[in-house]
């Protein structure tokens, strides 16, 4: 059976392939190189076509897609698949929401589990799954209204194959922003762009300062449903943020953070949704009690915010797929066609590692290195040990190996690392590679045996989506991953989960007693991570990383390089409105394509 899942609007579009038992998913941004793409995910298809090595869209027997509904009341969804890919299967289409509850459970290690999706906005209230009939309670509302209504969060309770939906919270008249919208407004509103919510959260640690605090609530919440009261969506009409909660302070241009302003309001604004989150998940385990809580939506990437659900909730455990964004949709859809659809055994499909990307054979990357001047390569019988000894001497490492990582985060097949034991890195790292701001912390890569030694911690974190305190007797060893209010993002790297990536931090540990290096992703900034061996040695080659290593090759430059000194593009400048007018304006001036 062979079930394709896509995310073909909006933001982060991408493609997932399920092939004989085999799971495999690409964000549209890594192959076309756009960031956030929005473009229809062609290239991802014909990228996993081609890796679990199907002839064509057709050799495909059932594709599942988020519903979206056009003017004349068509599933837009199902009649672009057919037209851009020229696929004559069966299509099913689900919510938006229903694709993150399926990518947050099926992926999680429970047999059952509530779950808990939170973002800006999904679904419209009309744009339900295939064959289902528009619930009761929408019945009475004029069609015209319905389609105002918009996913902001949902509840469900998930066991074996099957989600049942508990509750579906909309935007309504006179509330229609969610915590997500009100954080990703608060990240327009400190000209950090649609796409800043990251800066917002890196930033908010510098506040809290004593006689500065800004109490602002943000949210009102009744019955676990956080909703603020307003007319329209702060991102779009970010006017109405300002007069909604900052009428006497003028949007952020260029000042300089931390400050005095605009750092108190990213306090508070992290602080109200930590609150928010805290009293939704505790609602939620009242309506349906259970040990685990699975949970997705853009609002998952908050680290911060996760930790303190499981630190404030009855909840137990807690699985955040790597992919919580949008580009975890995709993922969400193909899990839904195998285990709901295509009922195959529950638990078939659970994530051990984000690693869904193909691999790169040696005449790929043979083939690659060839292209470029000025480097010299070679083959290293221990590429770990090499590499640690590296790192241990002061040395910043490109790390490229095996398929790249769903969604936003490295985790050690696109990663640059660095040793995090000088107080200097981060600023070395900035300056030399990443070009960011200096108040965004970098993070952790720790041995699972070692997190508690070093991390207030006692679980697994493997997607570094958990951000914990650093020890006190601890921080002064690594300084460079630890953020101005003593925490780190955390990734837990196991040998079973992590290969060769964990042989790197357990050599790097023997040689410095250390066992915790530095990991960012494998880009500048403002360009999506890398994804083949020829992203990787163009980035490398643009920066002043030390040295790249691809699978067993070590990789140094013997010339000029052609340095970039800022950003690639202004990440400040993205819109998500922007990213669905490009879309449709790609599709009206491209030619009709089909997949390989």
């Amino acid at each position: 059976m062979n079930i394709l899942g896509l995310h073909v609007f909006g933001h982060d579009t991408g493609a997932a392939l399920i092939s004989e038992g085999r799971l495999m998913a690409i964000a549209e941004e890594r192959v076309d190189r756009l960031k956030h793409s929005g473009n229809f995910p062609v290239m991802s298809v014909n990228y996993l076509l081609k890796a679990m090595g199907l002839k064509n869209i057709n050799d495909v027997d059932l594709v599942v897609g988020v519903t979206r509904y056009g003017r004349d009341g068509r599933d837009k969804t199902d009649d672009s698949i057919r037209e851009r890919l020229g696929y004559s299967g069966r299509i099913h289409t689900i919510s938006h929401h229903e694709a993150h509850a399926a990518s947050a459970f099926f992926a999680s290690p429970f047999d059952e589990a509530a779950v808990m999706v939170v973002d800006g906005l999904g679904s419209s209230a009309l744009e339900i799954e295939t064959g289902k009939p528009l619930p009761f309670m929408l019945r009475g509302i004029p069609f015209k209204d319905v389609k105002n209504y918009e996913e902001v969060q949902s509840f469900y309770r998930a066991r074996g194959n099957e989600i049942a939906g508990i509750r579906k919270d909309y935007t309504v008249p006179g509330y229609m922003n969610g915590i997500g919208l009100v954080y990703m407004g608060t990240s327009v509103f400190l000209n950090f762009g649609d796409f800043g919510s990251g800066k917002v959260m890196g930033l908010a640690p510098y506040g809290g300062q004593p006689g500065k605090v800004i109490d602002e609530p943000f949210v009102e919440i009744v019955d676990g449903v956080a909703l603020a009261k307003s007319e329209k969506n702060f991102v779009r009409h970010n006017d109405l943020y300002r007069k909604r909660f900052f009428p006497d302070i003028p949007p952020r241009q260029q000042e300089k953070l931390p400050d005095d302003i605009y750092t108190e309001i990213s306090y508070a604004v992290q602080k109200a949704t930590e609150d928010a989150l805290i009293e939704m998940a505790r609602h939620l385990y009242r309506v349906s009690p259970s040990r685990n809580l699975c949970y997705a939506g853009g609002v998952g990437l908050n680290s911060v915010a996760n930790k303190k659900i499981l630190d404030n909730t009855p909840f137990e455990r807690i699985f955040i797929q790597p992919g919580a964004c949008d580009s975890g949709i995709a993922l969400g859809c193909v899990l839904h066609g195998a285990h709901i659809i295509h009922r195959e055994p529950p638990g078939k499909y659970r994530l051990r590692n984000a690693y869904l990307g193909r691999t790169y054979s040696e005449e790929e990357i043979l083939a690659d290195l060839a292209q470029v001047k000025n480097i010299s390569f070679r083959k290293e019988h221990d590429v770990a040990l090499k590499a640690a000894e590296l790192l241990a001497g002061g040395k910043i490492l490109g790390w490229f190996e095996g398929g790249s990582e769903i969604g936003p985060r490295a985790l050690g097949h696109r990663s640059i690392i660095c040793d995090p034991r000088k107080p200097e890195m981060k600023d070395t790292l900035n300056a030399r590679v990443k070009h960011r701001e200096g108040f965004r912390p970098f993070a952790p890569s720790v041995l699972l045996e070692n997190v508690s030694e070093y991390f207030d911690l006692n679980c697994e974190s493997p997607y570094m989506l958990l951000i914990a305190d650093v020890k006190e007797d601890k921080r002064h060893l690594v300084p460079a991953i630890t953020h101005v209010d003593g925490t780190a993002r955390v990734q837990t790297v196991t040998r079973e989960d992590n290969g060769r990536y964990y042989d790197l931090i357990k050599e790097f540990g023997r040689i410095t007693n250390v066992p915790v290096i530095l990991n960012t992703s494998y880009n500048i900034a403002g360009e999506p991570i890398v994804e083949t061996p020829g992203d990787a040695l163009k980035c490398f080659m643009s920066t002043e990383m030390d040295y790249l290593i691809i699978e067993d090759y070590v990789i140094e430059a013997t010339g000029p390089k052609e340095l970039v000194h800022g950003p690639v593009i202004d990440e400040n400048k993205l819109k998500a409105v922007d990213i669905r007018q490009n879309q449709w304006l790609g599709k009206l001036f491209s030619k009709k394509k089909g997949a390989a």
